[in-house]
């Protein structure tokens, strides 16, 4: 997929905006920060934050990740083990994230004085999973979506799993994602047996 340079830019401002936020919410304390100040430390008007991001939370959180449903089409009909599957799916949702590791190290130290932080990453997950359920829904077959859903959630929390561990680890890289969540995935079955 490619992006034009519109596109770039509108990103970048995105990102430098939540490194405003972090960087406010580091050395002020969450708390103190404001909308405006955010705007101050990030060079851009009031105005212009609120065309990127609609509070502070979300400014620090940044732009959630997102699937798209009709990309992610493929997972019904895939003859190919389902864990094998999620791991590929969440792992394209990444790619098209573009991760930062420094920001997401930044997001965690915040999240222990601001748990509605952590609310609102879960809900951003919840939107994630259910789109991911409904792909299952359809990909096991009728009177099976309680088990569509969990498996969903499982493969979200996995995915946030993964995640923090690419972050706390340098050697990691984002293409090692897919198979930890594969073998997390893998392990929790294991488990339940």
């Amino acid at each position: 997929m490619s992006i034009n340079l519109r596109d770039r830019r509108r990103q970048q401002t995105a990102k430098d905006i939540q490194l405003a936020a972090l960087r406010l919410s580091l050395s002020l304390g969450y708390p103190a920060v404001t909308t405006d100040s955010i705007a101050v430390e990030a060079g851009i008007s009031p105005r212009t934050f609120f065309n990127y991001y609609p509070n502070k939370q979300a400014a620090v959180l940044g732009e959630p990740p997102s699937l798209d449903c009709d990309c992610a089409a493929w997972i019904v009909t895939s003859t190919a083990p389902l864990r094998s599957d999620l791991a590929r799916l969440l792992g394209s949702m990444l790619e098209q994230k573009q991760l930062d590791r420094q920001i997401v190290r930044m997001i965690e130290q915040i999240w222990d004085s601001a748990p509605e932080l952590m609310t609102i990453f879960r809900n951003s997950m919840d939107n994630i999973a259910l789109a991911i359920g409904r792909l299952l829904e359809a990909r096991l077959g009728p009177g099976r979506q309680q088990e569509a859903m969990l498996v969903a959630e499982l493969a979200t929390h996995a995915l946030s799993n993964a995640v923090r561990a690419w972050a706390a680890d340098e050697t990691m890289r984002v293409a090692d994602i897919p198979p930890l969540i594969e073998r997390q995935m893998a392990e929790v079955g294991r488990l339940v047996i």
